[in-house]
């Protein structure tokens, strides 16, 4: 074999072991699309709840549940979905960065023990709630003798909502409504022994989402073995303040302690799907959260206005690090 036939065989041979590596990378993303986001309101805050998302027309895509209104009031937005696994179901706290980014930080083997399964019809009255109108109350009583009041409306729009009302209600009130086609529970209600009750009530809205999810991430956390995914998946490249950073004399303990995990933050996103994010929206996405984080410390007066300007002024410095020719190699 001649020299410039062996150098394109070769060429050959490292495009299609690049082209197999990429492939298996691609392999191990899960992308999911949601249009539905299913709200639980607490009747005595209405701004306190948790929203589950999920995907009306196919039940393969995971429901997934985050807090509501999280991207203006929480400063790390936590996630919690169920992860099915070698025969075992999981449920997997994690969160998600830039809205749509998923990562697994804490999980537990899911059971559902016991639930209250059967509900029946209490009366032929319909009932109103909010802008609810003909909801069907039906009652369960639970072991200890409390009882469950569920007031359940029929959209007839032929959609299965019986996934993200499980998903909530399960964890939250031990019960499995059972629930047919186009039914939603508009509100729960607890009566306790002392008759004390508490509610929630349900709010619908439609979303256009996407989530991704890396099976890899998710299944070495599982295995016991993310020491070994992490060192993998440590990319060559990467900001500077990701491996070695230092503040200004005036930053206190309160405003590092904020700073640090903004980086944190910003460096686990990177480390995990800098692969599937160019660096322009990383950068994007660098300069939203510094936005998004600063108005909550404003709002819930976190920082102060002193510890909030310096927290500012740090990380526009640190800006100029995003650029690819700035990054430090490994």
């Amino acid at each position: 074999m001649n020299q410039s036939l062996f150098n394109v065989c070769k060429r050959k041979f490292i495009l299609l072991f690049l082209t197999t590596m990429v492939s298996l990378c691609n392999a191990q993303i899960l992308k999911y699309h949601y249009d539905k986001e299913m709200t639980f309101l607490s009747e005595a805050d209405n701004e306190a709840g948790i929203s589950v998302r999920f995907n009306s027309k196919d039940k393969s895509v995971p429901v997934y549940s985050i807090g509501f209104d999280s991207e203006k009031k929480s400063i790390r937005n936590t996630i919690n979905f169920y992860y099915t696994y070698r025969n075992n179901i999981y449920r997997m706290d994690g969160i998600l960065y830039n809205k749509k980014f998923g990562a697994a930080n804490g999980f537990r083997t899911y059971s559902a023990s016991s639930p209250v399964r059967y509900f029946k019809k209490a009366s032929d009255t319909l009932y109103e709630y909010n802008s609810y109108r003909d909801l069907e109350k039906r009652i369960a009583t639970d072991k200890d003798g409390t009882k469950i009041e569920l007031f359940v409306a029929n959209l007839k729009d032929n959609i299965d909502y019986s996934e993200p009302a499980l998903f909530y209600l399960s964890e939250h009130y031990g019960i499995s409504p059972g629930l047919g086609k186009g039914e939603i529970v508009v509100y729960a209600n607890y009566i306790f022994n002392n008759n004390y009750s508490s509610g929630d009530f349900v709010k619908m809205k439609d979303i256009d989402e996407d989530l991704y999810l890396n099976k890899e991430q998710i299944e070495s956390l599982i295995d016991n073995k993310y020491r070994e995914f992490i060192t993998k998946m440590e990319p060559d490249k990467k900001p500077i303040y990701c491996s070695v950073t230092s503040f200004g004399k005036n930053v206190d303990e309160k405003t590092t302690e904020e700073l640090n995990d903004f980086l944190g933050n910003i460096c686990e996103c990177y480390d995990l799907w800098n692969k599937q994010e160019t660096n322009e929206n990383f950068k994007r996405y660098f300069d939203s959260e510094i936005k998004r984080r600063s108005e909550i410390y404003n709002k819930n007066r976190t920082l102060n206005e002193k510890q909030l300007k310096t927290y500012l002024e740090e990380l526009n410095q640190l800006k100029s690090q995003n650029s690819l020719e700035s990054f430090d190699y490994k």
